[in-house]
């Protein structure tokens, strides 16, 4: 399928993968965001449950300091600079300096002013601050009355930079999980939207097929959704063609209803003679000319508005070629054929009048040299061309007169026989079949025609 900026696969596609990338990147913001609360009490509730332990296990000894070795069940309690820590210090009516945990080496835990972050209903509090060694570390405060009015701050700090570690490792993990499913959501979707649309640019390729000539209707099965419209176009096809040939018939019944008063008219001015009969018989063969001629239009019209005709390029050329060599043995006729389309799109009959009319007029002119080249021309309208190109040795059409050539019976020189036909023919069958001719001169100094008409595909 050919996929462009502005066709519907690729809207569809691009859409529908914006969407996709979108849902996946809040799916994925979604589960940071639980995990990082989830996480957030689980470490609150962790810390609670540790303090608890703390308080239970110190107390207050004969002497008034206080005592207890507690057991955490975290041995980072303790080792050095761990980021876990606790400390209990005297508050009131307590004496010696408090005790701590290992990993503390004795540092204090200094947190904001009671002023700035007070206890709650609980006499707790948490805030997070720098630790022993440099750490971020959560601390989790709370004054106990150790009984007889004797109390306590107790202190107990976990590390805060391992738990935001731990968010962000789980933050990159569900990020490459989440991209390489997007990846595949956006692969996937992609492949099953372009199988899904396979049956429109099998429909396209049947249209081709039809405006190629390999095809008189759109041939196939096809989805449900879109057999309606396959049908439809094989009814206008089929509409269109009957049209066409209701028309052509019509056209053929005029000319030949013209054609036996015609021959009344000629038959008669040959029998009466003079010069008002040679007048009448010249008029009566150029009405039958006309009519011919404009017979070949309509069928050239009429078979490029439906289904066209394809021609193999190469027999006809060298048919023509052949038979010229023979008129004019003593000219050099050659042909060249660097065209990679060897098929016209268009009728045997047409292609023969065009190459027999330029190499016809190639003979009257050249000295010694024809050359007849068939070769791909390019096209800004996407569609295949040929060039035919046929020059000769002669004296050539001055560039002031060349636009007269192609005119119908305007003749540049009347010393070669002749009706001035030639070059007219050639251009309006060209123009017909949407192509173009182009007089100039040749590389040995004669005259060039390139005519330009449509290639079918292989």
């Amino acid at each position: 399928m050919n996929l462009r900026l502005d066709s519907l696969g690729v809207r569809v596609i691009l859409y529908s993968s914006l969407w996709a990338v979108a849902a996946i990147a809040l799916l994925g913001w979604l589960l940071i965001g639980l995990y990082r609360n989830d996480a957030e009490r689980g470490f609150a509730n962790l810390q609670e449950a540790q303090l608890f332990n703390l308080i239970g296990a110190i107390s207050v000894g004969d002497d008034g300091t206080l005592q207890g070795s507690p057991n955490l069940g975290n041995t980072r309690f303790l080792e050095p600079q761990s980021g876990w820590y606790w400390r209990v210090v005297p508050v009131e009516k307590i004496e010696g300096a408090g005790l701590s945990s290992l990993s503390l080496g004795g540092t204090k835990l200094a947190g904001p002013p009671l002023a700035e972050l007070p206890y709650d209903r609980q006499f707790s509090r948490h805030f997070i601050i720098k630790g022993p060694g440099g750490e971020r570390i959560r601390v989790l405060e709370s004054e106990i009355d150790l009984g007889d009015g004797r109390i306590a701050r107790f202190q107990l700090a976990g590390s805060q930079t391992e738990f935001e570690a731990s968010v962000r490792d789980f933050a990159r993990q569900v990020g490459l999980m989440l991209s390489l499913f997007g990846l595949g959501v956006v692969v996937i979707n992609g492949a099953i939207l372009l199988f899904g649309l396979r049956p429109l640019d099998r429909a396209r390729r049947a249209l081709s097929a039809i405006r190629n000539g390999e095809a008189t209707c759109l041939e196939g099965r096809f989805p449900s959704e879109i057999e309606p419209l396959v049908d439809e176009m094989n009814a206008l096809i089929d509409n269109n063609k009957r049209i066409v040939e209701r028309s052509r018939t019509q056209v053929g019944n005029l000319a030949h209803s013209l054609k036996t008063p015609l021959s009344v008219l000629t038959n008669e001015a040959a029998a009466k003679g003079g010069p008002s009969a040679k007048t009448v018989a010249e008029q009566a063969r150029a009405m039958d000319f006309q009519i011919q001629h404009y017979l070949k239009r309509a069928r050239i019209a009429a078979q490029r508005e439906s289904i066209v005709f394809r021609t193999e390029v190469e027999p006809v050329a060298e048919k023509l070629v052949s038979v010229m060599r023979k008129l004019n043995p003593d000219k050099h006729m050659g042909f060249n054929m660097k065209a990679e389309a060897h098929v016209f799109m268009g009728e045997k009959e047409d292609l023969e009048e065009i190459l027999g009319n330029l190499l016809e007029n190639a003979g009257k002119w050249a000295r010694r040299q024809i050359t007849l080249t068939v070769a791909d021309a390019a096209g800004g309208d996407g569609r295949r061309w040929l060039q035919f190109t046929v020059e000769d040795d002669g004296p050539g059409i001055a560039a002031d007169k060349r636009e007269t050539a192609l005119k119908r019976g305007k003749r540049i020189d009347e010393s070669v026989p002749g009706t001035g036909l030639g070059l007219a023919i050639v251009a309006e069958t060209a123009s017909a079949y949407g192509g173009s001719v182009e007089l100039g001169e040749s590389a040995a100094g004669g005259l060039r025609v390139e005519v330009i008409l449509p290639a079918a595909a292989h």
